[in-house]
């Protein structure tokens, strides 16, 4: 009795122990998780000051730069005359949100597109604008149409002396429905307010401050515990900072202030305290209905995982054997009954893998659920076609394998054919058109000793060699494909040997102006060429490089070498023409390439307009968010950006108008059908969509007359390929470009 008295004694000493421990941890979780809390509500109110400042300032710099555009427009006509200037504002204001547009010499004296002409000489956008600067006005008084709006104005050149102003009206209302857009659920409100305090645009919502003139004034009109509040937003407002402060306005509110970095305006984002910290609150109080239900079921745990681990021991067998959404064979239980079934002969067999080519792509396109039901259409017609001792199994995701017996090697392929038909008469509901492209692997088993490991090898050689070959349903495995495999990783071995023996060399394509078909500059290329003289296909070891990153060591080295060529060329006194050097997508993992590049180009002392950089169209898709952030880090550099192999990848049109390129490169799959006429009408929007943006062109894979005649007469800037010049050694390029200068 005594032993069970102790025992009883120690339990309830170690719940008592394991309660207060639990409390302990629950009050400092407590205290942690409000802090965090606190930190991410003011990282939220950080973010989305951030998100609205990059609105606002997009909207108004790119007002601001279409503006300066057309001042420069107007300047470069011979002769100006103002109403010819104000016919061709009316045609182009429809692009832009402007309310009015117009145009004034230095005397003041504006025509406006609304037909009016009106006296700006006192307004100070215009002298800003008359002193040679582009200008953003505070609010002010329409003179003519009233309301209150904000002036953008431009000085318009003419060999380096200000002979007028162009101008925009920007209605405040426009600005005020940018910032309308509804944050934290409806809650939150903007305002945009100079530095000291004056409204520039106020809220809407019916929760700010009505008829605002000053946030200031309005803060503490609003409640007097806000002078503090005040106080605190000067000291952000007055010396540039981004912070925030609680104020009450009929409720407690946050205010989070941030520089617009537009004159001295700065950004006021409002939101609800109790709307926040309600979330925060309810999180906590979360945190300790759940800790006490934990508590009160930890004895009830310990009972049920002592039945559950029983249970999941009786369950092990059929999880490792059933495949879960076929309900059919894992490839584990696959394997066993092959092993089993190879020990007694049934004839000539053929071991098979097999997937759905781009099977991805119905999960993306059609949801997962449609891509599970293309699954389990799959094993149902394996299953079908499988006999007296044939197998199937599902491996990883769409990944099938198969053991089938034949009399005669024929007999499997008109199977597979038979199975792909099958497959292929699935139809999704929500893309009738949409084909699956199953993919075989075959491998005939040479004799019934060899392991499933080394059949399964040989199939998968097999398949991957299918999968290579654009619409092939089936390869079947050969001592050749493993030969090449070998030469393959042969190759690969010699790379490094290469690079330390100085074995690649950097040739140059020449690229030349469509009009003038002057040089214009070149391309810079790899190529490997063995001590003997013997050259190694780009189309061999370059994948090979991007497989290794090797590709990244030598992207490095070629830039280095145009680096020296180009300021022996300099310093020889030829006149020197951009050089661009491709750049790997593996370079998007290491972006650390960025400092070595800069230091490689000071060394050399080459100016950085000389050298130009190419990545092609499918690495900035891939990794689109790490290729905008290099792509900024470089063009802060000064390199010029292009876009190699434009129009292989279904993402480019959209990518045109996000992808912060200079130069855009035509595929030579784009140019081959000009003589097409949908061919023709697609090179023509795309040319038209890159001259809006900004965006020059050079067409690559130029081998005719008639390709060269169709782009030059489509406004195509440069021509590269081999109607004008194949890729050629350095010395051959130098001597292109002393041509240069004797033209």
């Amino acid at each position: 009795m005594i032993r069970k008295n102790k025992k009883s004694v120690f339990k309830i000493s170690y719940i008592i122990v394991l309660l207060v421990i639990s409390i302990v941890t629950l009050v400092w979780y407590s205290k942690i998780l409000k802090d965090e809390l606190s930190n991410l509500v003011r990282n939220t109110l950080k973010e989305v000051s951030s998100q609205n400042v990059l609105v606002v300032q997009k909207e108004i710099e790119n007002d601001v730069q279409s503006l300066e555009e057309i001042a420069d427009r107007i300047g470069n006509v011979k002769e100006i005359n103002e109403e010819e200037v104000v016919n061709t504002l009316k045609q182009i204001i429809y692009r832009y949100p402007f309310k009015v547009m117009g145009y004034c010499g230095t005397d003041g004296i504006a025509h406006t597109t609304d037909e009016r002409t009106v006296d700006i000489s006192e307004r100070e956008y215009f002298r800003t604008a008359l002193g040679g600067e582009a200008c953003i006005s505070k609010p002010l008084e329409d003179l003519v149409g009233g309301g209150e709006i904000i002036a953008f104005s431009a000085p318009v050149m003419k060999e380096d002396m200000v002979i007028g102003v162009v101008f925009a009206t920007y209605d405040v209302t426009s600005l005020r429905e940018i910032l309308s857009v509804t944050s934290f659920e409806g809650e939150g409100y903007t305002y945009i307010v100079q530095s000291d305090g004056s409204k520039v645009v106020d809220s809407v919502n019916p929760t700010s401050f009505q008829n605002m003139t000053n946030i200031y004034t309005s803060m503490k009109e609003s409640d007097r515990r806000n002078s503090k509040a005040i106080e605190r937003l000067k000291h952000y407002l007055d010396t540039g900072e981004t912070g925030y402060v609680i104020f009450y306005n009929k409720v407690g509110k946050y205010m989070y202030s941030t520089p617009l970095g537009i004159n001295d305006w700065y950004l006021i984002d409002v939101v609800p305290v109790d709307f926040l910290e309600s979330t925060s609150n309810d999180i906590i109080r979360r945190t300790y209905i759940v800790c006490a239900v934990l508590t009160a079921v930890c004895g009830v745990i310990a009972v049920w995982l002592y039945w559950e681990e029983r249970r999941k021991k009786k369950q092990m067998q059929t999880l490792l054997y059933v495949d879960d959404l076929t309900g059919g064979n894992t490839f584990a239980k696959f394997k066993e009954d092959v092993e089993q079934r190879l020990n007694i002969n049934y004839g000539r067999t053929a071991f098979i893998t097999m997937d759905l080519d781009e099977f991805k792509l119905v999960n993306e396109l059609f949801g997962y659920e449609e891509g599970n039901r293309v699954l389990r259409h799959v094993w149902k017609v394996l299953t079908e076609h499988c006999g007296d001792g044939e197998y199937a199994g599902r491996g990883v995701a769409d990944r099938f394998s198969l053991l089938l017996y034949f009399e005669k090697r024929p007999d499997i392929e008109k199977r597979v054919i038979k199975i792909t038909e099958e497959i292929q008469r699935f139809a999704i509901p929500s893309a009738s058109e949409y084909i699956l492209h199953p993919v075989f692997g075959i491998y005939y088993v040479e004799s019934n000793g060899e392991d499933v490991e080394s059949m399964m090898s040989c199939a998968s050689l097999a398949h991957n060699q299918a999968k290579q070959e654009r619409d092939c349903i089936y390869k079947i495995y050969t001592n050749i494909m493993k030969d090449r495999i070998l030469e393959k990783k042969q190759l690969s071995d010699q790379i490094e040997h290469a690079y330390k023996n100085h074995e690649f060399v950097v040739y140059y394509q020449p690229k030349y102006e469509a009009e003038t078909r002057r040089l214009a500059g070149a391309e810079a290329l790899v190529r490997w060429k063995r001590p003997d003289g013997q050259m190694v296909s780009p189309g061999l070891f370059i994948p090979l490089a991007e497989e290794s990153g090797f590709v990244c060591k030598l992207d490095k080295y070629v830039f280095n070498e145009v680096c020296l060529a180009q300021k022996r060329w300099i310093d020889m006194g030829l006149r020197a023409v951009p050089i661009s050097v491709n750049l790997s997508r593996r370079h998007l993992d290491t972006p650390e390439f960025i400092g070595e590049y800069k230091s490689m180009l000071d060394q050399s002392g080459v100016p950085i307009k000389y050298m130009q950089l190419e990545i092609t169209e499918s690495a900035m898709f891939e990794k689109k968010a790490e290729f905008l952030e290099i792509i900024e880090s470089l063009h802060k550099m000064g390199f010029v950006i292009l876009m190699d192999d434009f129009g292989t990848g279904y993402s480019s049109l959209m990518m045109l108008k996000s992808i912060p390129i200079d130069v855009m490169k035509l595929d030579k799959t784009f140019v081959d059908d000009f003589d097409d006429e949908r061919g023709e009408q697609i090179i023509r929007c795309v040319m038209r969509m890159a001259q809006d943006l900004c965006i020059s062109i050079t067409a690559e894979g130029v081998e005719t007359e008639e390709q060269y005649k169709f782009l030059k007469g489509i406004g195509c800037d440069t021509i590269q390929g081999y109607y004008f010049a194949r890729p050629m050694p350095e010395e051959e390029f130098e001597k292109c470009m002393e041509k240069l200068d004797s033209d």
